[in-house]
């Protein structure tokens, strides 16, 4: 540590620590945001998890203070210790949320955001925390809470290096997120709403299906906005329709209607012997939204499903199916064999059925759906059959039309792995240095420099 950085309470350093342990507001409709310790996630806000209460309610109920853009909120219980900071104001912190604001000329809030991260921060509030099952603190012991202050510039610049990483991390989140939702939209465009055949059928003046005349009004409405595939690709579509009797609908004419495992291989048999060391991914792994393993480790081969580079990893176990658990198995080497839990249900194209039309699929609502009605078994250890797959028939286009939408949204894909490798990277830099420069083991050079001057 710096020798002229210096050990402080944290309460004497802020100018604001709001507490509203104990208090509930009453609920609303609408009005304003409300949080709660469900809401904070390590480092970020889960507006999802947020309530409303009206905004009388929030003129009467925030009697102690009121939180403000660039407060740190930290959760006091279920869990301990988790923070973030808070990304705009007009909102209402309820149950086991702190809110702590630095006294500008003493603690800078992002310091103080990274400080209670790392691990010293975190062994202070542990270390005085009650409770088995859940850990809390009471506010009597986070008064005793200690912060390491090196001088306001140097935390603002400590700051700034952590904060320019988690930046870059929040942003190739960011992206890969819209990546993934134009393939999907683009997946439900083309192979659901078949948006392109409705175009080409509008403009020959062919009639439409009366079930498809809603989606047509809509893309006659979007008028100019409606934007054409590129002729190459548009003249690929029929422009008309033929009624299917295996799926009951209108589907585009000429397209060959069949179950899923006509099209994907449900399993596909590889190869791994017993006790070889390989890449390995649990559960906790797979996404509920995205395409990102995270957390591939190596162990030895005993067992379990057994994949390859490319292939499409589905969670088959209640609650994991329902909640969207999925990813694309972009992090091994060709000929690399990998292995996971037996839960996994592994999907490989055939033909020209390829990866991202499989990550789409199995985030497709429909499909997702079938997937959870056709589960059996105890009531908490439901299992999706393979057997789901052979009920399930989609209306499917020549390998033309399948080929050029794999080369429209491969590259998503190839996009969305170079992000995360970058997250990966990133995230390694950010963690070894949050605590070398939080302890003062590793000082910003212009710092190092007037130490020792």
């Amino acid at each position: 540590m710096g020798s002229e950085w210096k050990e402080k309470y944290l309460v004497d350093c802020l100018d604001k620590l709001i507490d509203y342990r104990g208090k509930t507001p009453k609920k609303a409709e609408n009005g304003i945001l409300t949080l709660s310790a469900k809401s904070v996630k390590n480092g970020t806000i889960d507006y999802s998890k947020a309530y409303y209460i009206s905004r009388e309610t929030y003129n009467k109920f925030m009697t102690r203070g009121f939180p403000k853009k660039g407060d740190i909120l930290m959760t006091t219980e279920a869990p301990l210790g988790y923070v973030a900071k808070l990304d705009r104001d007009d909102v209402a912190i309820a149950q086991r949320l702190l809110v702590l604001r630095g006294n500008s000329s003493k603690l800078d809030n992002s310091y103080l955001l990274y400080y209670l991260k790392s691990v010293r921060g975190q062994h202070e509030l542990l270390s005085r925390a009650t409770g088995t099952t859940v850990q809390g603190i009471k506010r009597s012991e986070f008064e005793k809470v200690r912060i390491v202050l090196p001088s306001i510039s140097e935390q603002k610049a400590i700051a700034h290096i952590l904060g320019t990483l988690d930046e870059k991390i929040e942003l190739n989140r960011r992206m890969n997120a819209t990546l993934e939702q134009m393939a999907q939209a683009m997946f439900k465009s083309w192979f659901v709403d078949f948006d392109p055949v409705i175009d080409k059928a509008l403009a020959a003046g062919n009639p439409i299906p009366e079930p498809l005349q809603k989606r047509a009004e809509k893309r006659k409405a979007l008028g100019d906005k409606r934007k054409p595939l590129p002729e190459d690709i548009q003249k690929l579509f029929p422009d008309e329709f033929e009624f299917s009797e295996e799926l009951d609908k209108w589907v585009p004419k000429g397209w060959e209607v069949k179950p899923i495992d006509k099209m994907i291989q449900i399993n596909p048999r590889v190869t791994l012997k017993k006790e070889t060391i390989a890449p390995f991914v649990d559960m906790k792994a797979l996404p509920t939204s995205g395409y990102s393993v995270s957390d591939v480790i190596t162990k030895e081969y005993k067992g379990g499903a057994k994949f390859e580079k490319d292939d499409v990893l589905l969670a088959r176990i209640t609650p994991c199916l329902e909640n969207g658990k999925a990813g694309i198995v972009d992090f091994l080497h060709d000929g690399e064999v990998g292995f996971g839990s037996t839960e996994f249900i592994v999907l490989r194209g055939k033909e020209a059925i390829k990866t991202a039309f499989i990550a789409c699929l199995i985030r497709d609502s429909k499909f997702r759906k079938h997937a959870i009605q056709s589960m059996v078994g105890s009531s908490g250890r439901q299992r999706v059959q393979n057997a789901c797959f052979s009920s399930y028939y989609l209306a499917i286009p020549d390998n033309v039309v399948l080929n050029n939408f794999d080369r429209l949204i491969s590259s998503n894909f190839k996009t969305i792995t170079q992000n995360k490798e970058e997250i990966i990277t990133s995230t390694i830099l950010r963690d070894t240095l949050l605590p070398k420069l939080i302890s003062g083991e590793k000082r910003i050079k212009i710092f190092e420099d007037s130490q020792n001057n």
